[in-house]
């Protein structure tokens, strides 16, 4: 984000204070378009993104599939609208496809919560992917990508021992915060059950390795190293 770009966060304030989307904006001196009550009427999204000139803008797979059909059914267009971010559950890899080839929207995939303030992983490329084919990036996209700096995670098995990132395991995940108050250590009112070192996430996140991670129920399976 910077001072050219334009966002518009389609999340809730109450969904983890928005992802967390109006503060990076205003740090990064972005303007921000705030949807209103429509969040999930194709119309009203268009509307915006082409009056307000939006570059950047958030939201779960069904306010992004909702936007794609109203497109595809009036034949309007976002010219301006360059990223999108997914969270809130996996994105379907049809929603990438047609950002991607309709609308030459690049759909940027992340994974997060309250307890991690609100970010935890997000895709991006990386230096030695300059060379991947179009559906090998696609591929990338549709994992939920890298731990964020300062957040150190780690899939273990029910005896909390930790797997390798071999693409085969499954398990639990586990984040710890290194350094800045990334991961939360404590609930309100919970003093004695204060976490220590790792927060255990089990059963309510993705698969996970170092580097990618994966949606899946309820257990987490490793993605090998790239």
């Amino acid at each position: 984000a910077s001072y050219k770009e334009t966002t518009l966060p389609i999340v809730p304030m109450f969904h983890v204070n928005a992802w967390g989307a109006p503060y990076a904006s205003l740090m990064a001196g972005s303007k921000m378009v705030m949807p209103g009550p429509k969040m999930a009427d194709g119309e009203s999204l268009q509307n915006l993104i082409e009056t307000e000139k939006v570059t950047f803008s958030s939201g779960v797979p069904t306010i992004w599939l909702a936007l794609l059909d109203y497109l595809e059914k009036t034949g309007k267009t976002i010219p301006s609208l360059k990223r999108a971010s997914v969270g809130g559950a996996a994105c379907p890899r049809i929603i990438i496809e047609r950002f991607k080839y309709q609308h030459e929207v690049e759909v940027i995939q992340g994974w997060g919560m309250t307890e991690t303030s609100p970010l935890g992983t997000i895709y991006c490329k990386k230096s030695g992917m300059e060379e991947l084919s179009e559906e090998e990036v696609i591929d990338l996209q549709c994992l939920q990508g890298r731990g964020v700096f300062g957040i150190e995670m780690r899939i273990v098995d029910d005896n909390n021992n930790e797997l390798p990132w071999d693409g085969v395991a499954f398990g639990d995940l586990k984040c710890v915060a290194l350094g800045y108050p990334a991961v939360i250590m404590v609930y309100l009112k919970c003093l004695a059950q204060k976490v220590v070192q790792w927060m255990n996430l089990a059963g309510l996140i993705p698969v996970t390795s170092p580097l990618l991670i994966h949606k899946v129920i309820c257990k987490l399976q490793t993605v090998p190293k790239m």
